[in-house]
């Protein structure tokens, strides 16, 4: 029997985390994390996520969805410091192996070309730093920072939906080869004399308002074709 995951993204609602060149960081969270949660329903992978809309999440709701319910949690977010500091970290609790962070970390660098910065644990006083992994119990819970949103190279590469759900994409397909999972690449979407850049595909339809918004909140233009 394949494994459990839950897709935490990061902040939400009066809790924008990083902002940087226009962009909060809860959003770009938001719209990786719904991407990533529909291709593993659709691949048959027992998911979960913490939020599919931009709201508020006190640390005790978001850490009560996860704890002892799954064997896994990836929490996604965007890093931020001075400008100049950039590329991927991934970041594990000090009780648990590093397998898995640094093979989210390397694939993202593979498929990005942004610098690998480390896959690494942090001790704090009470055990782990972070409370995601401090108080997320038995559920094995990485921390990955996709790349700085304030430095330049790493926001432009990002703020090209191409980009961002390319690597989207491979983060699914290294969780299927971690849970278990048979992988099945996405189809693409090709119509003769127009060319379509497909970044979601939903059974709900408020899956799908929702990612529209996100990325016209980044500046995208979205429409959504019911099939």
């Amino acid at each position: 029997m394949s494994k459990s995951l839950i897709i935490d993204p990061g902040h939400g609602g009066i809790d924008p985390g990083a902002n940087a060149f226009g962009v909060a960081e809860k959003n770009w969270n938001l719209v990786v994390s719904l991407y990533q949660y529909e291709r593993l329903k659709e691949l048959g992978v027992n998911v979960g996520i913490t939020r599919k809309t931009d709201i508020s999440l006190h640390n005790d709701s978001r850490v009560g969805m996860i704890k002892d319910k799954f064997d896994y949690c990836m929490s996604n977010h965007f890093n931020a410091f001075n400008g100049k500091a950039g590329g991927i970290e991934t970041i594990h609790s000090i009780y648990t192996s590093d397998k898995i962070a640094k093979i989210l970390c390397n694939v993202i660098g593979v498929v990005s070309g942004l610098p690998v910065r480390d896959a690494f644990s942090r001790e704090g006083i009470n055990g782990d730093y972070y409370y995601m992994h401090r108080r997320t119990g038995k559920t094995e819970t990485i921390i990955v920072e996709y790349g700085f949103l304030d430095n330049k190279q790493d926001h432009d590469y990002y703020k090209n939906p191409v980009n961002m759900f390319k690597v989207a994409e491979v983060i699914v397909e290294a969780w299927c080869s971690i849970l278990g999972v048979t992988y099945k690449p996405k189809k693409a979407n090709i119509v003769a004399k127009l060319y379509k850049v497909q970044v979601g595909a939903f059974e709900s339809k408020d899956n799908a308002n929702n990612l529209s918004k996100q990325l016209q909140k980044d500046g995208y233009k979205t429409y959504i074709v019911h099939e």
